[in-house]
């Protein structure tokens, strides 16, 4: 897994595995889920990310190589 945060975005972008994005759902407003063509996800995205978790946190988010499960 890698998360990252692009400034002139404001986007969180959490890489939950690489592969070909088949379906994105909107989980909420700003908040995108992309899925692969099994229904597996793929890519989380938070545009506007220092609004909803904070302009501290969001800017200092970075981590690769995190294991976690992930339930959709």
């Amino acid at each position: 897994m890698e998360i990252s945060y692009d400034k002139k975005a404001d986007a969180l972008n959490i890489v939950l595995k690489k592969g070909k994005v088949a379906k994105t759902v909107e989980l909420a407003l700003e908040v995108n889920l992309d899925l692969d063509k099994a229904g597996k996800p793929l890519y989380l995205e938070i545009i506007g990310a220092s609004e909803k978790i904070g302009r501290k946190q969001a800017s200092e988010f970075t981590l690769r190589g995190v294991t976690a499960a992930i339930t959709v």
